[in-house]
C-alpha cells in the first residue's frame, strides 16, 4: 500500500570562495531542491574558526539573500525557517562546502524499515544574560526537545544533533557557551539529568559526554539553530546515518566501524563504488587536557603560530579523509562534552544504494 511520507534529502554543493555561491543559486534554479523545502544549511567556510571570524556571518547573509529572493520573503523570514550551522576552518584535506537539507511529502511503500528523518529548530534571540550562566543548558535542551517533536524523532533514535548558538566575547566565552550547549542537547538526549548536566558545567567535567552532539557557538548569532538527525518509520528514502565515538584524532577504527554500520567498507580507503553512496561526513574534535597523543607529547603550546584548535580539525580530517577518499568533511574543532575528553565523534549520511552518475551529480554540484 502507498502512502505519503516525509522524506529527506541531503546535497553537498562546492563553495570555491565566500562571494561565490552559484552551487546553491544552480540548484535552487533546477529545483533540486526546491527552495521550500530547504530546512538547514551545513557550511564548511574558508575562515579560521577563531573568535574573530567573520566568514560565517558572511556566509549566513549571503545564503540567506539567494534563499530571500527565490522564496519571495524577507531575510528575517528565511532566519526563522532554516537553520545555518557554518564553521569556520578548512585545514589540511577539508574542503569548503555546504551541505543543504531538505525534506518533502513522498509516496511510498508502508514499511517497517526506517528512513532518515530531519529536524529543525531555531529559537528565539537569547537574552545576553544567560551566555554566561547555567541557564543556557536548560534553553538548549528546550531548544533540542521542540525540533525532535516538530520532525516526530524519537531521541533514542536520534544519531546526531547539530547546533549553531550564541556565546559570549573572547575564547573563553565561547568554550562555556560551547559546552553548556552540548550538555543541554545531552539532556534532551536522556543522556543525563538537568541537574548533572549544571553540576558537570560548574566543574568543568568533561567525563560527562555524548557521541551525539555536535555544537559551534559564536557571538554573532543571537539563536539557538537546531539540526537533527536519525531515523524514523515515518520517514521515507534510501538515505541512513551513523555515529561513533572517538577516542582521539587518529581514530581511524572508529572511523571505518561508523563507516561500516552503513555497509560502507574502508579497506584501508572506500572503493569509489562506496564513496559514491556517501552524502555526508561531520566531525568533532577537541585536544587532550595532557597535549599527550597515545602517551606521547604533542608540545600543542609551543608554536603559537598554529593555534590548538586548528591543529585538532587538521588531524581529525587528515584521518577521515584518508579513510573515505571525500574531501567534503565538516570538520569542526572545540569538543566540550562531545565525545570522550581530548576525542571527539564522527557521523555519516549515506545511501542504501549506490546512485547513478547522474544523480552523483545532483547530489554534488
Amino acid at each position: 500500500m502507498t502512502a505519503e511520507f516525509r522524506a529527506a534529502d541531503l546535497r553537498t554543493l562546492v563553495l570555491p570562495r565566500l562571494d561565490d555561491l552559484s552551487a546553491l543559486e544552480a540548484a535552487l534554479v533546477a529545483k533540486q531542491p526546491a527552495a521550500a523545502d530547504i530546512v538547514a544549511i551545513l557550511a564548511k567556510t574558508q575562515g579560521d574558526g577563531g573568535p574573530k571570524d567573520r566568514s560565517r556571518k558572511k556566509f549566513v547573509a549571503a545564503a540567506t539573500r539567494i534563499l530571500a529572493r527565490h522564496l519571495g520573503i524577507s531575510a528575517g523570514a528565511v532566519a526563522a525557517r532554516v537553520a545555518f550551522v557554518v564553521s569556520g576552518g578548512i585545514e589540511a584535506s577539508a574542503a569548503p562546502h555546504m551541505v543543504v537539507l531538505s525534506r518533502r511529502m513522498a509516496a511510498a511503500k508502508k514499511t517497517k524499515r526506517p528512513a532518515l528523518a530531519i529536524a529543525h529548530h531555531v529559537s528565539q534571540p537569547i537574552a545576553e544574560t544567560m551566555l554566561g550562566d547555567a541557564q543556557l543548558i536548560s534553553a538548549a535542551a528546550a531548544s533540542v526537545v521542540a525540533a525532535l517533536r516538530e520532525a516526530n524523532l524519537d531521541a533514542r533514535d536520534t544519531h546526531l544533533v547539530l547546533i549553531k548558538g550564541p556565546a559570549g566575547e573572547g575564547a573563553e566565552g565561547i568554550s562555556r557557551a560551547r559546552a553548556a550547549t552540548a550538555l543541554g542537547a545531552c539532556v534532551a538526549l536522556g543522556e543525563f539529568s538537568l541537574a548533572t548536566a549544571a553540576r558537570a558545567w560548574r566543574n568543568r567535567d568533561m567525563t560527562r559526554w555524548s557521541a551525539r552532539v555536535a555544537v559551534s557557538s559564536a557571538a554573532e548569532f543571537p539563536c539557538f539553530e537546531v539540526v537533527a538527525l536519525g531515523h524514523s518509520t515515518a520517514w521515507a528514502g534510501d538515505l541512513r546515518i551513523a555515529h561513533r565515538a572517538m577516542a582521539d584524532w587518529v581514530d581511524l577504527p572508529a572511523v571505518v566501524a561508523a563507516l561500516g554500520d552503513l555497509g560502507l567498507h574502508a579497506r584501508p580507503q572506500l572503493s569509489r563504488a562506496h564513496a559514491m553512496r556517501l552524502v555526508a561526513t561531520i566531525a568533532k574534535g577537541g585536544p587532550p587536557a595532557d597535549e599527550n597523543l597515545r602517551g606521547v607529547p604533542l608540545g600543542l603550546a609551543a608554536d603559537p603560530s598554529q593555534p590548538t584548535f586548528r591543529r585538532v580539525r587538521g588531524a581529525l580530517a587528515g584521518t577521515i579523509v584518508a579513510a573515505t577518499g571525500v574531501p567534503f568533511a565538516f570538520v569542526s574543532g572545540g569538543a566540550e562534552h562531545q565525545g570522550p575528553p581530548g576525542g571527539g565523534l564522527v557521523a555519516f549520511v549515506a545511501r542504501v544504494k549506490r546512485p547513478r552518475s547522474t544523480q552523483l551529480r545532483r547530489n554534488r554540484v
